[in-house]
C-alpha cells in the first residue's frame, strides 16, 4: 500500500468484493449460552482488528502524500515509518485469518470442485483483474499505443490486490488437495515459513531475463512491485493458519487462544526477530536482502500481539456500533475511493496533486480526521444499502461504472 497509485477500475466489482468475506462463525465445542458469548466475542474481536487497520491505512497514506520534508525526522516519524509497515502486515494477515475461519464454517463444500469454490476462484480472480485497474496506465483506450515503457511496467507491478487474489486462489487450491483441517494447517504453516527462508535468495536471481516480466513481477520487486508473492503471501498463510488453530479451538476459549497463540507467539516471534537481525548475512546468504526474515518475524509477531491485545479487550465490550462492521466488510471500497481522493485517478487529481509533500503535521491531522469521517460515512451507507435494498445497490454499482468507462471511451 506504499507509494502513489493511479487509481482506476470497475466499481462493480468493488462494490460486490470483499477483502475477504466477512467469517461466519466457526464449527466449534459450545453449550446453550456459550456458543453465542463464542459468536459476540469473535465478531467483536473480528471487526475491532479490521477498523484499526483501516484506520492505520488512512493515516498512513494521507502522512505519506503530505507531510512536508522538513517534518520527516526525529523518533515519532521513525515509530510511524514502523507503523506503516505493520498496516499491510496486519491487511494481510487478517485476510487470511478471515478466509480461513469462513472455510471452515462450510469446510465439506470446498474440498471438492463445487458451485461455492467456482464463485469463490472468481471473486478472487476479479481481486487480481481489480488490482491491475487500479493502475491503468491511460485515462483513454485510444491512448493505449502512445503508452510509455515505464507506464506499462508500473500498469503490471504487483499489488496488494494482485497478492491476495493470487494467494487466495493457491490456497483455495491447498483445500482441495490436503482435504483436512490438519492438512491444511500443516502445509501452509510451512509453505510460509518456506517462502519467508527463500525470499532473499530469491530476490537475487534474475527472474526478468528467465521469465516474462508480467509473471517475474510476482516474485520480486525489481520491476516496481510492491507486494510480491515473496514474502508478503507469507503474511497470508500465516492467518490462514491463525484461522485453523482459531476454528478448532480458540472459538471455544477465546481467552486461552489470546494468550497461548497470539500473545505468546507473537512475543516469541519478536525476541525470535531481534535475535536473528545480527546473524542474519550468515544464515541468509549475504545478501542485500538478508534482513527480510527477521523483519517479517518482528512485523508479524508485532501483529499477533495487538491482535491478542484487541481480542482480549473484546471480552468485555458486550455490543460493538454497527458502523465497525460495516466498516470491516466494505474494506476494499475504502480501499479505492481513499486512493482516489489521496493519490489522484485518471478521472481527477488527488490530494497529492494538489498539494504535494507540503503540509504541517496539524494539517495533516486536520486531512486525516476528515478522511476518516468520510470513508466511515461511506462504508456505513453503502453497506446498509446492499442489505436493505441489493436491487437499488446494484443499479447504483452499474450506473457507476457506466459513467466512469465513459471518459475512457
Amino acid at each position: 500500500m506504499d507509494g502513489e497509485h493511479r487509481a482506476s477500475g470497475t466499481v462493480k466489482l468493488i462494490a460486490e468484493t470483499r477483502l475477504p468475506d466477512r467469517p461466519a462463525a466457526p464449527v466449534a465445542p459450545s453449550r446453550g449460552s456459550q456458543s453465542s458469548g463464542v459468536h459476540k466475542h469473535r465478531v467483536i474481536f473480528i471487526d475491532l482488528a479490521r477498523a484499526l487497520a483501516v484506520v492505520f491505512m488512512l493515516y498512513g497514506h494521507a502522512v505519506d502524500a503530505l507531510l512536508a520534508p522538513q517534518y520527516r525526522t526525529g523518533v515519532w516519524f521513525d515509530v510511524w515509518t514502523f507503523q506503516r509497515g505493520l498496516t499491510s502486515s496486519l491487511f494481510l494477515l487478517l485476510s487470511g485469518f478471515a478466509f480461513s475461519v469462513a472455510t471452515v464454517r462450510h469446510w465439506s463444500s470446498h474440498t471438492r470442485i463445487t458451485r461455492q469454490v467456482l464463485a469463490r476462484g472468481r471473486r478472487f480472480a476479479g481481486f487480481v483483474l481489480l488490482g491491475y485497474a487500479l493502475h491503468f496506465p491511460v485515462p483513454k483506450l485510444a491512448e493505449l499505443l502512445t503508452v510509455t515503457d515505464d507506464r506499462w511496467r508500473a500498469f503490471i507491478a504487483i499489488d496488494v490486490l494482485q497478492l491476495i487474489g493470487a494467494t487466495f486462489l493457491a490456497i483455495q487450491l491447498l483445500v482441495l488437495l490436503t482435504r483436512t483441517r490438519r492438512g491444511l494447517t500443516t502445509t501452509v504453516l510451512i509453505l510460509a515459513c518456506a517462502i519467508v527462508l527463500a525470499t532473499p535468495t530469491l530476490w537475487l536471481t534474475e527472474w526478468p531475463h528467465r521469465l516474462p516480466v508480467w509473471l517475474s513481477n510476482y516474485l520480486e520487486p525489481s520491476n516496481g512491485s510492491q507486494f510480491p508473492l515473496f514474502p508478503w503471501s507469507g503474511y497470508i498463510l500465516l492467518g490462514v493458519g491463525l484461522g485453523q488453530l482459531y476454528g478448532r479451538w480458540g472459538a471455544a476459549n477465546l481467552p486461552a487462544f489470546a494468550n497461548a497463540v497470539l500473545l505468546g507467539g507473537g512475543t516469541s516471534m519478536i525476541v525470535a526477530g531481534l535475535l536473528l537481525r545480527p546473524l542474519a548475512s550468515g544464515l541468509f546468504g549475504g545478501g542485500q536482502w538478508t534482513f527480510i526474515p527477521p523483519e517479517v518475524l518482528v512485523r508479524a509477531g508485532t501483529c499477533l500481539v495487538i491482535l491478542g491485545a484487541i481480542a482480549h479487550g473484546s471480552r468485555v465490550i458486550d455490543t460493538l456500533p454497527r458502523v465497525f462492521g460495516a466498516v470491516a466488510q466494505e474494506t476494499l471500497l475504502i480501499y479505492f475511493v481513499h486512493l482516489c481522493i489521496v493519490y489522484g485517478s485518471i478521472w481527477s487529481p488527488g490530494l497529492y496533486q494538489l498539494y504535494g509533500t507540503t503540509l504541517a503535521p496539524l494539517q495533516v491531522v486536520a486531512v486525516i480526521v476528515a478522511l476518516i469521517a468520510v470513508m466511515t460515512a461511506l462504508a456505513w451507507q453503502w453497506n446498509w444499502l446492499k442489505h436493505t435494498s441489493p436491487s437499488a445497490a446494484r443499479l447504483i454499482s452499474i450506473t457507476a461504472l457506466i459513467l466512469l468507462v465513459i471518459p475512457l471511451l
